[in-house]
Order: structure tokens, then sequence, then C-alpha cells
């Protein structure tokens, strides 16, 4: 349905139908025009629903990626997997603060806002809670030993399939220290050091 010809229509036979209304008489066209107002105030109560939740998910969304949880915890990674997910397209941008724009416009025009609201409060749910350390911190330590004891190819091979953000948790569990700047390849060679050396010492103190 092209919306924006059914607007172009109805403005039409408005205009049409208020240039010859004092003309107008039959009981033809006034049961026509009956069960045509009938099913125009239900088009127009479908219509101000959607575009209430609409602007409800939009506003959601926004708030979202405002949130204190997006400042700790959203990466260009998660916002690309979401994205994907999401609305099956691809995100292009690199920089944090454009993605971010980015994401918002191409969710608004694919109306995905409630799906990627429920996406975002899933990523940052996950994030918070393996920050609280527990199980889920001492898998992440398991998972880091066992990197190190890799061969390079496996290493390589395990190492790609993880996003930014999951090599970033990697790196700060096991307390390596690294910015915001810090690319892919060079958190991931610092894993690798630091997971061998982890091996090493504990077979060192064995």
């Amino acid at each position: 349905m092209n919306y924006a010809e059914l607007a172009a229509t109805l403005h039409y036979v408005g205009e049409k139908l208020s240039k010859h209304a004092a003309k107008i008489e039959g009981e033809s066209m006034g049961r026509s025009a009956q069960i045509f107002s009938g099913h125009l105030a239900k088009f127009e109560e479908v219509l101000s629903d959607y575009i209430a939740g609409r602007k409800s998910g939009e506003a959601l969304l926004e708030t979202l990626l405002r949130s204190p949880a997006a400042k700790r915890h959203l990466t260009v990674d998660l916002l690309k997997r979401g994205l994907r997910e999401v609305t099956a397209k691809r995100l292009k941008s690199d920089d944090l603060r454009a993605a971010k724009r980015e994401f918002f416009k191409q969710v608004l025009e694919t109306n995905k806002q409630q799906e990627a609201a429920k996406y975002l409060k899933m990523a940052f749910a996950d994030a918070i809670h393996l920050e609280s350390g527990g199980k889920d911190k001492a898998s992440v330590q398991m998972e880091f030993v066992g990197l190190g004891e890799m061969s390079d190819e496996e290493f390589s091979r395990e190492i790609g399939k993880k996003s930014m953000g999951e090599l970033r948790r990697l790196a700060k569990t096991n307390g390596i220290r690294f910015t915001e700047k810090t690319t892919k390849q060079r958190l991931a060679g610092l894993i690798r050091r630091y997971a061998q050396r982890a091996v090493f010492n504990m077979s060192s103190g064995a």
C-alpha cells in the first residue's frame, strides 16, 4: 500500500466533496457515504494507535541509547549485530556516535523500534549480569585460560568469531588494560599474550 497516494486520493475526494456537498442528494449516495464514513472512522482509529505506538517506541529507543547502561556497555559491534538482527541491514559507521545515529535512523525507517528496544535491553542486561561476577565471571576467566592453551591457528579461528564487546569483556575480567582506541587486532594480541602467560604461571605453580 502506497500511503502517500492514499493521502492524495483522500485529499482530492475531500475537496471534490466539499465543492459539491450542497448539491449532492439521493439514497444511493447517502448509503455509500454512510458506509465510507464508518470505514474511515475505523481507519482513523487504527492510524492514531499506530502513530502513538510509533512515537512511544521511538522515545523508548532514544532513551535506551542515551541511558547510563549505554554509556557503559554500548559498542559499535553491539549496534552492528543488533541492526543486522533486527532489520537485516548493515551498519556502515565505525565511530560510536555516528553508529548510534545511523542505528536509530535505520530502525525508524524500517519501523522496528520495539524490536530494537528489546534487543538493547537484553544486551545491556547480559552485560550487567556478566559484570556482577559470580559464575559468569568464573566462566569468562576459564574461557581466557582456554584461549591460552590453544594453538595459534585455533586461537585465530576462535578469536575471529568474537565481537569487540566480547573481547573487551575478556580483557576487563582478566585485568588487561586497554582504551577505547585499542583496535580489535591489538586487543586480540594482548589477550593472546596474557592468556598464554596465565597458562604458563598455572603450570609453573602446579
